[in-house]
């Protein structure tokens, strides 16, 4: 009987982004959960089988409710803090372990902004978190980001613009592109959405556009428009997950991708980049003068570059390794981690002669986005060239 009421009243439940609350006979909250539909998401609880856990769960609701939100990332953040706040029996993952990732933000005069468990060495900062999934986590940052460009690793006014800064992801704390004052502003409305108070990160903007626009300084302002428009029309499809209650598939924790440069063969090197949780981790690039290969054969020297990483036991150990190139590539990393006793995944990335191909080599069952793969080849390939023009350059100098 409750059962069938709880359906009906689910029924007239909003279409739209927010979190529900699953409430027992003495309105005690048994499990916090959110939905890109709050409607469709609560109404598949009683319309398909679940897993004994969650039968007991639902044999103990006498009351569903929900608070709506304007996005799926408003939801994702509301359902933390709520967990958080309340510690439901039921949401056993965030409530228990400490392994989750988060979000962290530093108390630096730069504050950087990255993926972190509460396990690890932290600088002086803020956590935020912990999330269900790094997925979740990777999505949240890249669409904050967007609204919000932050720094991750760039030196503070260094003098030389950042990768990140080119790709619109960092203000440009590193090239002087903004006042200290200016980015710390920035940051506060970070922590303002993290908080699930985005109607004063939008209040405190309106107020800074009239603000521009009364100083004459009509680009600032239009500007600042155009971010209140995308802070208020948030595009979260990332972030869209209707199996939140179960375990979602991640991106590996810590990718490790690599490529050879040169040009018929002279000034052979490798490079090594790495994403951790989703995000360029610079500090972790390493580059290789290839020493044993003579001539242009890029599969010897991916060979060699793989030994010589496997080599470095201090260095963390990656989750998934991406070549750049195709099934020879591939192999020639099996084979070095094979010499090493060591299972790690190898996946290739084949590009084709004029580099306009993105064949995935030996990926069956990798659940991870093709454009996020691309996204790390296209960063390793990068930074190897860059690490060939500059031994180039060396040689031309010396003559």
């Amino acid at each position: 009987m409750i059962k069938d009421e709880l359906i009906k009243k689910v029924k007239k439940f909003s279409d739209e982004p927010g979190v529900y609350l699953m409430r027992g006979e003495r309105r005690e909250i048994l499990y916090i959960g959110k939905a890109t539909s709050l409607r469709q998401r609560v109404i598949s609880y009683f319309q398909r089988p679940q897993e004994a856990r969650i039968e007991k769960m639902l044999s103990q609701v006498t009351a569903i409710d929900t608070h709506q939100t304007d996005s799926v990332l408003e939801a994702l953040l509301l359902e933390n803090n709520l967990i958080k706040k309340h510690q439901p029996k039921y949401n056993v993952k965030l409530k228990d372990s400490k392994t989750y990732l988060g979000i962290y933000i530093t108390r630096e005069d730069w504050p950087r902004v990255f993926p972190a468990r509460v396990t690890q060495k932290l600088p002086a900062g803020d956590f935020y978190g912990p999330f269900p999934s790094s997925k979740q986590v990777g999505a949240a940052l890249q669409i904050i980001r967007k609204l919000f460009p932050f720094r991750v690793s760039c030196e503070p006014l260094s003098g030389k613009a950042c990768f990140e800064y080119h790709l619109g992801m960092c203000p440009g704390v590193c090239a002087g592109k903004l006042s200290q004052k200016e980015y710390q502003n920035s940051i506060r409305q970070i922590r303002l959405l993290f908080a699930g108070r985005k109607k004063d990160v939008v209040k405190n903007l309106e107020k800074e556009m009239k603000l521009e626009a009364k100083a004459l300084d009509y680009e600032r302002a239009a500007k600042i428009r155009d971010q209140i428009f995308a802070l208020k029309h948030i595009q979260d499809v990332a972030l869209i997950n209707e199996d939140d209650i179960n375990t979602l598939p991640d991106i590996p924790s810590r990718i490790e991708a690599y490529d050879i440069a040169n040009i018929g063969g002279a000034f052979n090197v490798g490079s090594m980049v790495v994403f951790t949780e989703g995000l360029i981790d610079k500090n972790q690039y390493r580059k290789f003068k290839i020493k044993t290969v003579d001539g242009a054969n890029d599969v010897a020297s991916m060979a060699e570059v793989i030994t010589r990483r496997l080599n470095h036991d201090e260095w963390p150990m990656p989750d998934l390794i991406l070549v750049d190139g195709g099934l020879g590539q591939v192999n020639a990393a099996k084979k070095a981690l094979r010499e090493k006793n060591m299972s790690i995944p190898v996946i290739g990335l084949a590009k084709g002669p004029d580099r306009k191909k993105n064949e995935l080599i030996n990926g069956n069952g990798l659940e991870i986005d093709p454009k996020i793969l691309v996204k790390i080849r296209d960063e390793a390939h990068r930074f190897a060239n860059e690490y060939y023009k500059t031994l180039h350059q060396k040689t031309l100098a010396i003559k």
